[in-house]
């Protein structure tokens, strides 16, 4: 299998080295699959990263969840190149009628909504069959970022499983210094427990090498995803403790400075690149907002 993971940029300030699409091409077997589109504005990249490397067709998308920036693209590849699509029931309605997800991303997200695109509906005739997905291929469902998210697992045999996580395991960014990038994808509302519940459903399912949405990939699947899991538990201890202080759940300056301090999967943060520094410093607030919406009532 060769696995090709597409940046995916928009025309923001730092939005490089954060979105992606997962290509997996099966030269045996003459099969190219996408795990996640990425944004309808991006889907000209895709394009040509399917004809260098996919062999000029895609037969089947496997989408973690339907936000714009994992999904927008969906209806564009079956229109494209006749893909199947493969997603979780509940986020099946938000595919075949946008309309109102479009609305919700427009008023969530501003303009960063239009930097993605609009989707456009999947046919209702390509989807897959709930629980059909394409050979080596299964599914586990891990909502906690998005109710309806679920990660793939592409079993290549003698022991090799690959785990396409989604937002599942976190954030990380591949190549980072000192230690690995990561940070929890827990924007408001957060639920804690199904989070944790579905990383612990993934660290069971025994795979070798863990491929992110938000970006780039590692060896040691467990080993990543009991990361994620204490990160998780770190920050909550830490919200926690700066609430019985008498920090205010308002203060998310106060709190992003201590876990910057204490988290050493946070190290990285200041050898970022400027622009990519600043991105992340504001989904980090997302993922605080997130942790202390879930811990406020426990001050």
């Amino acid at each position: 299998m060769k696995y090709v993971n597409i940046d995916l940029p928009v025309k923001k300030r730092g939005f490089r080295r954060f979105i992606s699409s997962w290509l997996v091409r099966d030269e045996e077997k003459d099969r190219t699959y996408l795990v996640d589109t990425g944004p309808a504005s991006t889907w000209p990249i895709v394009q040509n990263a399917v004809e260098i490397h996919g062999g000029g067709r895609v037969d089947a998308v496997l989408l973690t969840h339907v936000h714009l920036d994992h999904a927008g693209g969906a209806g564009l590849a079956v229109n494209e190149y006749g893909a199947r699509i493969a997603a979780a029931p509940r986020g099946v309605p938000h595919l075949l009628e946008p309309s109102a997800l479009w609305k919700g991303s427009v008023d969530t997200l501003g303009e960063t909504a239009f930097l993605y695109g609009e989707p456009v509906p999947v046919p209702g005739e390509s989807l897959f069959a709930p629980g059909v997905l394409p050979e080596g291929f299964s599914s586990i469902d891990t909502p906690g970022h998005a109710s309806h998210h679920q990660s793939f697992i592409l079993d290549e045999g003698n022991g090799e499983k690959v785990l396409f996580a989604g937002e599942a395991a976190g954030i990380f960014l591949e190549g980072e210094e000192p230690f690995p990038y990561l940070r929890p994808a827990t924007p408001p509302r957060f639920f804690p427990d199904v989070t944790l519940n579905s990383i612990e459903r993934l660290m069971k399912a025994g795979c070798t090498r863990i491929c992110y949405s938000h970006f780039g990939a590692a060896d040691g699947a467990k080993d990543m995803l009991r990361l994620a899991k204490d990160q998780i538990l770190f920050w909550k201890d830490v919200v926690i403790a700066l609430f019985r202080k008498g920090v205010s759940p308002a203060d998310e300056e106060t709190i992003f400075l201590e876990l910057l301090e204490r988290d050493p999967f946070l190290a990285a943060w200041r050898n970022l690149e400027p622009d990519i520094r600043d991105r992340e410093r504001e989904f980090i607030g997302n993922s605080i907002r997130g942790f202390c919406g879930a811990f406020r009532a426990e001050k």
